[in-house]
């Protein structure tokens, strides 16, 4: 049953969107107490809360924070992350988006800083820092951090992705709800949801602001859907990267005019795909079937660009199966 909010303004600055599923009572109640910590009015923000069909039921820990904040809790049959925030963004009255996983939480007092470099530049995205975290990190309500001590850029969308490797992950971006008037949405009934989704939305922006702000704890979760070892769920990952790299390279070839950034994209969603193949027990057949598949999408052997001595280098080695071991090598020491 959906979690009724009353008195909630019509429209709020930013709308917190929390995917959870199978979470335990103490992390999703971190996850929350962080954004009830990120130094905004209560009238200032909501937090909406799509549970994917959970085997236990996390309504009793969303309604726990209804005292303190405008917070909507809706549950839907398990259709992944994609479709729960789908959902979400139907019902969501913010002019601001920040995705929150369940599992992860917001540094305090960050999305107040963020805020003001997104107004203060008149920027359509704000894209910040992340740290890696245990699952038992605790999250602290003191906040720490001082924008004035952090590097902040300014691009367009052309320039960024033309110059950076972008991170295919939602969570990393603060955006203007107005992006999304032009219809986009992630896809369902899949994981690699956030690949083709924020390729999308940061071509689509005037004004992107980079800062090296760290906002976002990301939990390392063994039983993530990125970290189980079953044969079959592997299969299963690989093919939605190998999935999602079409979708985005339909877009690339779609769009007219300069594409440098959209092709920087796809080229490095390549090389990330092989380096997932390379740290595998099984990678040199698994290595060999990506290879096939990238060789039938043209994308390999890996385009010759000049994107860093890193992207030179691999591209170099990945063509050989000797390069290939090494590869390997490298890869399981990091």
């Amino acid at each position: 049953m959906p979690l009724a909010c009353h008195n909630i303004p019509k429209t709020v600055k930013v709308s917190f969107i929390v995917t959870t599923y199978n979470l335990s009572e103490s992390q999703l109640r971190r996850c929350l107490r962080s954004l009830t910590h990120q130094e905004l009015s209560r009238d200032d923000y909501e937090i909406i809360v799509v549970d994917d069909e959970s085997d236990d039921d996390p309504q009793p820990v969303v309604e726990s924070f209804s005292s303190v904040a405008y917070i909507h809790y809706l549950r839907q049959q398990h259709h992944r992350q994609g479709a729960a925030r789908n959902k979400a963004l139907e019902i969501a009255k913010g002019d601001i988006i920040r995705f929150v996983d369940g599992d992860d939480f917001l540094y305090a007092g960050t999305t107040r800083l963020l805020l003001e470099l997104l107004d203060g530049f008149e920027g359509d995205i704000v894209i910040s820092g992340f740290k890696k975290v245990p699952s038992t990190a605790s999250f602290s309500p003191r906040a720490t951090a001082n924008s004035a001590n952090c590097q902040i850029d300014i691009y367009n969308s052309h320039q960024y992705m033309a110059s950076h490797t972008l991170f295919g992950s939602c969570c990393v971006l603060m955006f203007r709800r107005s992006l999304l008037n032009m219809p986009l949405s992630f896809v369902e009934d899949t994981y690699i949801e956030d690949e083709e989704f924020v390729t999308r939305l940061v071509w689509r922006a005037d004004t992107i602001i980079t800062t090296d702000l760290v906002t976002y704890a990301y939990t390392q979760n063994e039983i993530s859907t990125t970290h189980q070892r079953d044969t079959s769920h592997i299969d299963t990952l690989f093919s939605a990267r190998m999935d999602s790299l079409q979708r985005i390279q339909s877009f690339a070839s779609s769009v007219e005019g300069e594409r440098i950034g959209l092709d920087r994209k796809v080229h490095f969603l390549a090389v990330d795909i092989l380096r997932n193949a390379l740290r595998e027990p099984d990678w040199e057949q698994r290595t060999s079937s990506c290879v096939k598949k990238l060789s039938d999408r043209r994308l390999f052997p890996l385009p010759s660009a000049d994107y860093s001595f890193k992207y030179r280098t691999f591209a170099k080695l990945s063509s050989t199966s000797i390069g290939r071991r090494i590869l390997h090598l490298l890869e399981m020491i990091k």
